[in-house]
């Protein structure tokens, strides 16, 4: 009984998709590259981050950079521990990696974002649910 309230649980904070934000880290630097700047280093500690918020999201049934409670992408990187002069955080919902990729760099602020020369690491979280797949791009000096 344990094993199945467990695995509800997992269900309904929707399933990891690594691969998914590997992809997406791999379409980030080839843009950049293109773009004449450096590649992003993919970071842990930020995709722990992205991770948590995208978990949140998909839970507390929002999507926003802000949560509920008011806690934004500055304030989830300060409580982590995480010190930066430059930073910022996109955010896709879509079926796909592609899909979610092609939304972000039709966006002027977001592929602003993605361009930002100051940005040296990145932290991708790749969420699915039953419907969509949440992405969150956490961007840092």
């Amino acid at each position: 009984m344990l094993q199945a309230f467990a695995f509800a649980i997992a269900l309904y904070a929707g399933t990891d998709r690594s691969a998914d934000a590997r992809a997406m880290w791999r379409d980030l630097n080839a843009v950049r590259v293109s773009a004449g700047l450096t590649p992003l280093a993919f970071e842990p500690r930020l995709c722990e981050i992205a991770r948590a918020h995208a978990h949140d999201m998909v839970v507390r049934h929002y999507f926003d950079h802000q949560s509920p409670d008011g806690v934004g992408p500055f304030d989830r990187m300060a409580r982590a521990g995480w010190h930066f002069g430059y930073a910022g955080e996109n955010l896709a919902m879509d079926t796909d990696e592609r899909g979610a990729e092609a939304h972000l760099l039709s966006s002027p602020e977001h592929r602003q974002n993605m361009l930002e020369p100051h940005y040296a690491h990145v932290g991708i979280a790749a969420v699915e649910t039953d419907s969509r797949e949440y992405f969150v791009e956490v961007f840092s000096d």
